[in-house]
C-alpha cells in the first residue's frame, strides 16, 4: 500500500468512512471523464494505461447507460 493510500484510508477511518482508497478515487475520476465525453484515447493517455483493455476495467457503466445506448438503435 502506498503512503498516499495509507494516509487517505486513515483519514477516512477517523471520520467513520470505509471503502475509499486512491484506487477508488482514480476509478471515479476516469469514469467521470468518460461520462463527460472525453475520448477514451485521451483518458488512456492521462491515466497511463498501456492498453484500452486495461483502461476499460476502470470505466463503470450503469444499466441506464446501457439502456440509453440500446434505445439509440431504435428508429
Amino acid at each position: 500500500m502506498s503512503t498516499a493510500d495509507r494516509i487517505l484510508r486513515q483519514a477516512f477511518a477517523r471520520v467513520g468512512l470505509e471503502g475509499f482508497s486512491t484506487h477508488s478515487f482514480r476509478r471515479t475520476a476516469l469514469t467521470r471523464m468518460h461520462n463527460a465525453g472525453v475520448p477514451t484515447k485521451h483518458i488512456q493517455r492521462i491515466s497511463g494505461h498501456r492498453t484500452l483493455a486495461a483502461l476499460s476495467g476502470y470505466l463503470e457503466v450503469t444499466d441506464e447507460q446501457v439502456e440509453g445506448a440500446i434505445a439509440k438503435l431504435v428508429f
